[in-house]
């Protein structure tokens, strides 16, 4: 493994309706240190445990009965609550065709893994999903068309008016607005 995070701390889901793949993955889970651990056996059990538990990230199976993944993410994503409808989702599953994976990325996955999983890939797109929310703010997924890259709302001054003319140039507004963070 290429990079050491310290998972020890980190809350998981597993929504997946295979009893034997949950305790694979609670296993998998456990040898990376992360020690709070809940088990869903579909989608809406899966919806109850992310807003009463609010974990740190999500492993979802995309077919499940009778709720699967896609009904998950698409009722997570639109949650009013920005805790809830950004929380991090792997897709873990066995159905890994190019249709599958870009319905899932249109949704708002934060990363796929395709079954059987390798416990290494699985460690590494944890920590780099957990990472990325730490630096670059809470998501509602990797970028898919027409997806913003973060929903964190920033209160930002609008100081346009004190900046130097520069009538025969179009102002950097990104540049300006990174300034002021």
């Amino acid at each position: 493994m290429r990079q050491k995070w310290d998972l020890s701390k980190v809350s998981c889901l597993i929504a997946e309706d295979n009893p034997h793949m949950r305790t694979i993955l609670r296993s998998v889970l456990s040898g990376f240190g992360i020690r709070s651990v809940y088990e869903a056996s579909d989608g809406a059990e899966a919806l109850e445990f992310v807003v009463d538990r609010k974990p740190d990230i999500v492993l979802c199976d995309w077919v499940m009965s009778p709720f699967g993944g896609n009904e998950f993410l698409r009722i997570l994503r639109g949650d009013r609550d920005l805790v809830i409808s950004t929380t991090p989702v792997l897709v873990v599953t066995a159905h890994a065709k190019r249709a599958t994976i870009l319905e899932a990325i249109e949704i708002g996955i934060h990363g796929f893994v395709a079954k059987p999983i390798a416990p290494a890939i699985l460690y590494r797109h944890i920590g780099e999903v957990l990472e990325r929310q730490e630096l670059q703010g809470r998501s509602k997924g990797i970028m898919g068309p027409g997806q913003p890259t973060t929903v964190r709302k920033l209160n930002i001054t609008d100081v346009s008016s004190m900046m130097p003319d520069h009538s025969s140039a179009e102002p950097d507004t990104e540049e300006s607005a990174l300034a002021l963070l």
